[in-house]
């Protein structure tokens, strides 16, 4: 029995969204709504010494439920920029751009100078009593590396209810200090904001835990071009996991979504992936560290196979030799490799300069399906058939084999079994390993559905029947497209892809009832 949120009758109801506060009746309910609607979701915030604050599920989550809608505390240009509006943070260009009146700092036009984020910058510049004065626009530019810091700093000012969220969150201040990012950090943020801005406002320190506070909890949004950084309170206290069970994806408000591709069950950690899951753990583990100041240890990276799929195994060197290279510990990508079947051993310098290879090569091939190909014949010698480089390579393949329904309906039918192939493996690959990668695993259910549709339609010109089989397997993979991607924005491909996958959808249905 729990106490009712108004009346403290005992009870034994409780919200059946968050689990977490009781009431005696739905009256009571109703009239609290706007007090707990702020707090009302199916996670509670809870605490530990190892993980600090992360969120608990409160009750079972089910598929496709959003979990949290969170607008930003605050957000700003990514650290390394190219001059962007200080309004709507899109590019701009040299002989496109107004100055801001008051400040200098550049903008897309009017509407961006009245915004309420570019004021507490704006302000701050006016007070240094000399406006800015930007002339390059060709790549990053030194100015911006401290703006969404500033805005971090000026939160105070501009929002103290935000502020007190932001003081909340962990900086790893202690363990940053010393290091050469943090010296760098000190340079070009710490010392001088001071002296650019003309301002003893803010101390080096309170600069400093500002700036780490930013790095560990900022996060990558899409809505502008390039991308800008933002914090999110409550979605600050997700941990990390490479094998996570929630996706995020942003609205064109801002908004970040975070969202259960699957079902959750009840006291369940809820996690996202602070790197990327489409890396192998190697590079991820690099960039945790690197950027967050942690080594994971989630399922996937303790699993040198990473779940049975080999996904960063190279190939024995000995040509006769079936056997894979994996590290010979488990919790060292810096020891030595050993083959799975001859036990021969590697030093890791030659698995370096295999990956560092084959890694160039994508980086530097002109995109087509012919160099593609060729890139796979060539790597085959190395590389596991679903090794991150070759996914990579069959993932830019699904979607130049045919890059519309014209195309599709002319391609040979190698080419399409091997689109469909290529698909369907690459489907299977991520659903294990990156069940959250939403985007990319909706795409190629739009691709593999695409490709079913156009296999079944060349079927049908050599019969009167039209396989039911296959225009339910295309319905599936067309269905789990619009579940991955139904939170996508239409400012994004993926948001289109949705508004199509819709379409076809629909079609199907109508189809596979009247056959």
């Amino acid at each position: 029995m729990s106490p009712c949120a108004v009346c403290e009758t005992p009870t034994k109801n409780n919200c059946s969204n968050c689990n977490q506060v009781s009431y005696c009746s739905v009256q009571h309910q109703k009239q609290h709504w706007k007090a707990h609607k702020a707090n009302c979701h199916p996670f509670k915030i809870a605490q530990n010494e190892l993980l600090g604050r992360h969120l608990v599920a409160t009750r079972n989550i089910k598929p496709y439920e959003i979990v949290l809608k969170e607008a930003p505390l605050v957000r700003g240009p990514a650290q390394i920029s190219a001059p962007v509006c200080m309004g709507c943070l899109n590019s701009i260009e040299a002989n496109d751009h107004i100055d801001c009146e008051k400040c200098g700092w550049p903008l897309c036009g009017p509407e961006c100078q009245a915004l309420e984020e570019h004021k507490a910058e704006c302000q701050l510049t006016q007070d240094r009593g000399q406006k800015v004065n930007v002339q390059e626009f060709n790549g990053p530019h030194p100015l911006y590396t401290c703006v969404s810091t500033v805005r971090c700093l000026l939160i105070n000012e501009t929002n103290p209810e935000n502020a007190e969220k932001f003081k909340q969150l962990e900086s790893l201040e202690h363990t940053r200090r010393g290091s050469n990012q943090w010296k760098a950090d000190l340079a070009s943020i710490g010392q001088f904001i001071p002296k650019f801005f003309r301002t003893q406002k803010f101390s080096e320190d309170e600069i400093m835990r500002t700036v780490g506070a930013l790095q560990i909890n900022g996060h990558e949004v899409p809505t502008s071009d390039p991308p800008h950084v933002a914090v999110f309170y409550t979605a600050s206290f997700t941990e990390n996991s490479c094998l996570p069970n929630l996706a995020k994806s942003f609205n064109k408000n801002g908004q970040c979504v975070l969202w259960a591709p699957q079902a959750i069950k009840k006291n369940s950690h809820l996690s996202i992936c602070y790197s990327d899951a489409v890396w192998g753990t190697a590079d991820r583990q690099r960039h945790l560290m690197q950027t967050k100041l942690f080594k994971c240890i989630c399922d996937r990276c303790k699993d040198i196979t990473e779940l049975g799929t080999n996904y960063s195994a190279i190939k024995c060197e000995d040509r006769k030799c079936s056997g894979i290279l994996l590290p010979s510990k488990a919790d060292d990508w810096n020891a030595s490799w050993r083959c799975s079947e001859c036990q021969k051993q590697v030093q890791k310098k030659y698995v370096d300069g295999i990956l560092e290879r084959a890694g160039q090569d994508i980086q530097n091939m002109e995109k087509t399906e012919e160099n593609g190909f060729k890139y796979l014949k060539h790597y085959e010698k190395w590389l596991p058939p679903m090794h991150y480089h070759m996914s990579e390579v069959k993932i830019l393949l699904v979607q130049l084999i045919a890059k519309d329904q014209a195309e599709l309906m002319v391609i040979s039918d190698e080419k399409l079994k091997l689109k469909l192939q290529f698909a369907r493996d690459l489907i299977q690959l991520y659903e294990q390993i990156a069940p959250c990668e939403v985007r990319m695993l909706g795409t190629l259910c739009f691709e593999l559905h695409s490709a079913i549709a156009e296999q079944t339609r060349r079927i049908s010109l050599h019969t009167s029947l039209s396989p039911k089989e296959m225009l339910e397997e295309s319905l599936l993979y067309v269905e789990k497209c619009v579940n991955y991607l139904q939170y996508e924005s239409d400012i994004f491909v993926e948001g289109h892809i949705l508004k199509q996958a819709k379409i076809n959808r629909d079609a199907l249905r109508m189809v596979i009832r009247i056959s």
